[in-house]
């Protein structure tokens, strides 16, 4: 009793200290006959050791599945067939076991998933152009855009390995265009800012693939007996018969030599999917209606894709037009058109020196605009080169231009007037000193000195020759408004004479 209670004891520590956790995952929604694969992943308490995978599903009859693995991922496929299993809703359960003696093992974990399965196919209809997928339904006008049917890999393989033969039917605006065996269409779309409904309709048809059988004759001189051989693929059985003359009897003869080989002769979809392309027309010359030329019923698999196309005109040319060289201080300033179909998405950036498009540029912020031209104004503090890229998007696509802009610092010299007008002043200045003296010499020639004895006068004002001088050429400009006559003033004092 003792090794037992320890036992549980043991367990009930190591489970709670040791958690598992496992996802379930499925790659459903498929369509009935397909398999499904399941996906059971140990996120966390991986230890390495063996565990037992247990699945089971809902459907009836029920699958149920047992792997024991180290492995921390382990996939379960289950292939649902169309003459046992309904569409619908189902659910797939997983146990994860631990083992803990040779035959005990103890659930540790547990998850399950919800798939469906469909009568249609699954898949979507992917656009090419310029061997480039679009991101999405605008495509470029008057160029070829590649139409392509992506199956799931696992309906796929169903329909090449049960289907008698697969045909997409393509219809633009409810038109049959055309029908293909290799789930691609060819489309030029020639109208501008156009909109467009295409459909496309896959059927493959469920009937057995037909035998292929081969034929040996053997013809003997002595009889009219002729012996056919049969062989039937995928099983190589071989069945004679035998046609006797009324007189001759000849036993059956085989000749395994000459049948042909299965392996050469197997009935591939993939082999048989040859790109010859047919265009629909009905009995007056016209492409059909979609109405009644698609077959659709029980003995059929079949899936519909959808997409709008919108056709747009990309941007072929962008011209920047404006100077770009730029003296130091100046303003950039540049216009930019471009053609195409709006709105318009754009972007500049300023990169120092030279620079080459890679195409890679991105805007990190875009101005949304519906013109083809914006003005392009910018101020550089330096004096270096620059190179401005102008990045602009539409539906469509991106279209990068550059512009190298050459900025110079121009020689700075002083002007004429800044020499010229000092100069002038200064010699304007110099003639009027000589006139000015000249004048005073020729006043003092002319002039009359009348001495005053009037020694009344106790106090005679001392004057240097600079006072004089100034005094003089005072008297010189103001000596009409003097009188001769006047009398000398009592304050006026002469050196001496000699």
């Amino acid at each position: 009793m003792a090794p037992f209670i320890l036992f549980i004891v043991a367990f009930v520590l190591e489970t709670g200290v040791s958690a598992i956790q496992v996802t379930l995952s499925d790659n459903g929604p498929a369509v009935r006959g397909a398999k499904v694969t399941f996906t059971a992943t140990i996120v966390s308490g991986y230890t390495g050791e063996n565990f037992k995978y247990v699945f089971s599903d809902t459907a009836v009859p029920q699958h149920l599945q047992e792997i024991i693995s180290t492995n921390k991922t382990v996939t379960w496929s289950v292939e649902y067939y169309r003459s046992t299993y309904e569409a619908g809703q189902y659910n797939v359960h997983l146990d994860v076991k631990r083992n803990y003696f040779e035959s005990l093992w103890w659930t540790v974990a547990t998850a399950f998933t919800v798939f469906n399965l469909t009568d249609t196919l699954h898949g979507d209809m992917i656009l090419n152009q310029n061997e480039e997928r679009r991101p999405n339904n605008f495509v470029a006008v008057n160029k070829p855009v590649n139409h392509f049917i992506q199956l799931e890999d696992s309906e796929l393989q169903f329909l090449k390995e049960n289907s008698s033969s697969i045909i997409t039917y393509w219809l633009v605006d409810c038109v049959l265009m055309e029908k293909t065996t290799d789930f691609s269409f060819n489309y030029t779309y020639e109208d501008n800012m156009g909109c467009h409904e295409v459909e496309a309709i896959v059927v493959a048809d469920n009937e057995p693939i037909a035998p292929i059988t081969t034929t040996t004759t053997t013809t003997t001189t002595t009889t009219t007996t002729t012996t056919t051989t049969t062989t039937t693929t995928p099983k190589p059985t071989t069945t004679s018969s035998t046609t006797a003359a009324p007189t001759t009897t000849v036993p059956t003869t085989t000749t395994p030599k000459n049948a042909t080989n299965v392996n050469d002769t197997e009935h591939k979809i993939a082999k048989r999917a040859i790109s010859n392309r047919t265009t629909m027309k009905g009995t007056d010359g016209d492409k059909a209606s979609c109405a009644s030329i698609v077959p659709m019923g029980k003995g059929y698999t079949f899936g519909r894709y959808q997409h709008t196309v919108f056709v747009r005109e990309p941007i072929s040319t962008i011209n920047i037009t404006g100077s770009d060289w730029l003296q130091h201080g100046d303003l950039l300033n540049l216009n930019v058109k471009y053609t195409g179909s709006q709105p318009f998405f754009y972007c500049i950036q300023y990169k120092l020196g030279q620079y080459n498009i890679t195409g890679n540029e991105t805007c990190l912020t875009k101005t949304r605009t519906v013109a083809n031209n914006f003005p392009l104004v910018h101020y550089f503090s330096d004096s270096d080169q620059h190179t401005v890229l102008v990045i602009i998007e539409n539906e469509i696509g991106k279209a990068v231009t550059k512009s190298t802009i050459n900025i110079y610092k121009a020689s700075v010299h002083a002007q004429l007037s800044v020499i010229v007008i000092p100069v002038f002043f200064c010699l304007v200045a110099v003639i009027l000193v000589v006139f000015g003296i000249a004048y005073y010499q020729h006043r003092s020639r002319h002039s009359v000195e009348v001495a005053d004895f009037d020694f009344g006068q106790a106090h005679l004002v001392y004057k240097t020759f600079t006072e004089r001088l100034r005094e003089s050429f005072s008297n010189a400009f103001n000596f009409r408004q003097r009188d001769d006559t006047d009398p000398l003033t009592n304050n006026t004092r002469y050196d001496s004479m000699t």
